[in-house]
């Protein structure tokens, strides 16, 4: 089977970047507490939560209290269990590990606006073609 298959291009590029969003939050939280005592870093299963988003599985419907509200969903982001070795503080952040982290979501995330950019480039150029 193929992995996304038949999946809206434009959908799953913009799941890709609001994934690799979440996951530079859980990073930055990580480098945040590197010296909190006892923390255990936090990491974002990309792929899971990447098709859970695009499946439209992994969404926790928000509840309403009035007719009048909008209907809202939030993202339920699926976690690897990822324990390194720990220092005397029982802190298990390894900082070389999270700045590597950082920089390769930060590639994914240019990489997926810059595949967006150009979709949406696509789409302009047949546009102004029709004209």
């Amino acid at each position: 089977m193929i992995p996304y298959a038949g999946v809206d291009v434009g959908r799953l590029l913009q799941e890709g970047m609001r994934t690799a969003e979440l996951n530079q939050r859980f990073i930055a939280n990580n480098i945040a507490n590197a010296e909190t005592p006892n923390y255990n870093p936090a990491r974002l299963d990309f792929q899971a939560t990447l098709r859970a988003a695009v499946e439209g599985r992994g969404r926790a419907d928000l509840r309403t209290t009035q007719a009048r509200h909008i209907a809202a969903q939030r993202h339920r982001p699926r976690f690897e269990r990822f324990t390194p070795g720990s220092r005397n503080d029982y802190n298990k952040v390894d900082l070389e590990v999270e700045m590597a982290e950082l920089s390769e979501n930060t590639t994914n995330y240019t990489t997926w606006a810059a595949l967006l950019n150009k979709r949406f480039q696509m789409v302009k150029n047949t546009l102004n073609d029709l004209r």
